[in-house]
């Protein structure tokens, strides 16, 4: 599939309203085309700050020159690994260093997920909580008190 030159919000949304499920929310009626750091430029050129940065998470803001320097040395070696399924050692390693700076004298374990369904689906499959367990913000990870 090609995508067309100097294409209009109005044409993009049109095209999206035809090809994707009424289910997908968009807040604002705009395509992006470009960003840098806190800012995005939509199709037609308008230039925005952007305050929600992928829903408040993004905090370095866009094409941070460190972050893609990482991403990129990362796709050098592989792009996408389920950890479940074949495990990686960098995931053990932000377990460890999160577990590290949660507060308690006691044992730690922590898991990353991707969204607030899979961290309340893991949440209501695990045992009772144990006084001191945290819960961070659900498209981050969650740590809880080891069982």
């Amino acid at each position: 599939m090609q995508r067309e030159p100097h294409l209009s919000n109005a044409a993009l949304m049109a095209r999206r309203s035809a090809a994707v499920a009424r289910g997908v929310g968009q807040a604002h009626e705009i395509f992006v085309s470009r960003v840098a750091n806190a800012e995005i430029w939509d199709v037609e050129g308008r230039r925005y700050i952007d305050f929600a940065g992928g829903i408040a998470v993004l905090n370095t803001g866009h094409c941070h020159p460190e972050i893609s320097a990482a991403v990129k040395a990362q796709v050098d070696l592989y792009s996408h690994t389920c950890f479940q399924v074949l495990a990686y050692e960098p995931y053990v390693e932000l377990a460890e260093r999160l577990n590290a700076l949660a507060p308690g004298n006691f044992a730690k374990k922590s898991i990353f997920l991707s969204t607030g369904a899979e961290a309340s689906r893991t949440r209501s499959r695990s045992p009772a909580p144990t006084p001191g367990a945290l819960a961070s913000s659900p498209s981050t990870a969650a740590t809880t008190a080891a069982r």
